[in-house]
């Protein structure tokens, strides 16, 4: 799992695989560790008789799976279900507990299509953007997107947009914003087109799109100072001074200062992308 699980009680000899991410889990420690980090993953497939049987059979747990299959008989919500295995073991605190219950519930009321949106946007903002991306384009292949409103849909695009633009990759960003700006006709998705094209120093598209919608001046202007304002920000500023300075000498120590920087954006970068 890439960090440090303590575990207090025994480890299965089998471990329990979790499909969702390819993981075997050994412990009920590493589940609750699981769980803490992949609630925006957990859905109805995860109250199972398999995991009740791993956790009485594997682990020696057999008080914990009798409540767990009991649950089931009960037919109990998820969230229920996951606040049994987290009590019971203890590993997280009693916010960490209520943060994981809460988020699951709040699933519960939504349609599965709000669920899987809901989900996505999770994994943005846990920076599990190729994850995120592959969550929105599967959306936006399913069948029963052309029930769903046109509203709902272009907010998926814009979405995915940003997705994108979080890997540099703007002009791919930039026809998401524009799919979802012909469906839900918000001026932020709009704003965001032009700002993808002007991140990627495209000036004829910025005003391929400028002719193509009739955007108002005060909106152009608005885009090109926001755009600039980011890029002439004091550490941004401060950043490509240094770079500069070290590119000017090329002696052996600023050569090594300058692979420690790429190595960090190497670093950075990979993080995002990784599933």
């Amino acid at each position: 799992m890439g960090e440090l699980i303590l575990c207090e009680r025994p480890l299965a000899a089998n471990p329990i695989y979790i499909d969702e991410v390819g993981l075997n889990i050994y412990s009920i420690e590493e589940l609750n560790y699981f769980i803490l980090n992949n609630v925006y993953l957990l859905n109805n497939g995860f109250i199972s008789q398999d995991l009740c049987m791993w956790i009485g059979h594997e682990l020696g747990l057999k008080d914990l799976e009798a409540q767990l299959r009991k649950c089931i008989e009960l037919r109990a919500p998820l969230h229920t279900f996951v606040g049994i295995i987290l009590q019971y073991t203890g590993y997280l605190t009693k916010s960490e507990m209520k943060q994981v219950v809460e988020a699951i519930a709040s699933f519960e009321n939504k349609s599965p299509i709000e669920c899987q949106k809901m989900r996505a946007d999770r994994l943005m903002n846990k920076d599990r953007i190729v994850d995120a991306i592959y969550e929105y384009e599967n959306m936006l292949d399913d069948e029963e997107m052309r029930k769903i409103s046109a509203g709902f849909v272009g907010d998926i695009w814009h979405n995915l947009g940003s997705a994108y633009a979080r890997l540099f990759f703007f002009k791919e960003a930039c026809a998401c914003f524009e799919e979802a700006y012909r469906r839900n006709n918000k001026s932020q998705s709009l704003k965001s087109m032009l700002a993808c094209m002007r991140c990627a120093r495209d000036e004829e598209g910025f005003n391929r799109i400028v002719d193509k919608y009739f955007v108002a001046d005060d909106m152009v202007d608005a885009v090109k100072e926001e755009v600039t304002a980011l890029s002439h920000q004091q550490e941004i500023v401060d950043f490509d001074a240094q770079v500069d300075r070290l590119l000017g000498r090329n002696d052996l120590e600023d050569r090594e200062a300058i692979g420690r920087i790429l190595s960090k954006w190497k670093a950075d970068y990979n993080k995002l992308c990784k599933i």
